[in-house]
């Protein structure tokens, strides 16, 4: 049967996995520890900005460790979530949709929960897992459905 599962290269896992390593460091170091060094103090464009007043379309100077720490986190969790496996076959596939439902039910249910049960920027940190949080479940329920199955699954 011919796969028509649009996969990334098998090759892009390492770097998703270093990719993700280097995101979680980096917001580790700036949540944990406030580091905010000073080379990512860097001015962009920014189309919506609200800290004591609302700024539109304009240029702001920004520390940039956030952002460069959740692109580099979401990027390794997308092309490890989405990379082939060494060995492609049609019981796979089938187990990235099963995979793919209990995700998206987890996340739907996390979400329903944080709305019932986190107010102010607590539901803004809960926003904030909601955005990966569907990549994590769904690499470890696939990594450990494919663990279950064995051999077989390849």
């Amino acid at each position: 049967m011919r796969n028509n599962i649009i996969l990334l290269p098998w090759s892009l896992k390492v770097p998703g996995y270093i990719s993700i390593t280097a995101g979680i460091l980096l917001l580790v170091l700036r949540y944990s520890f406030n580091y905010k060094p000073d080379f990512l103090e860097l001015k962009f464009f920014a189309i919506y900005i609200h800290y004591i007043n609302a700024k539109y379309f304009t240029v702001i100077t920004h520390q940039m460790i956030e952002e460069i720490g959740g692109v580099l986190l979401i990027a390794g969790l997308f092309f490890v979530a989405f990379s082939r496996e060494k060995v492609e076959s049609e019981i796979l596939n089938q187990l990235r949709l099963k995979t793919f439902y209990i995700s998206s039910y987890f996340n739907l249910f996390y979400f329903l929960f944080s709305i019932l049960f986190f107010y102010g920027f607590g539901f803004v940190g809960a926003l904030t897992f909601f955005a990966v949080g569907w990549l994590v479940i769904y690499i470890l329920v696939f990594r450990y459905l494919n663990y279950r199955m064995g051999p077989s699954a390849e």
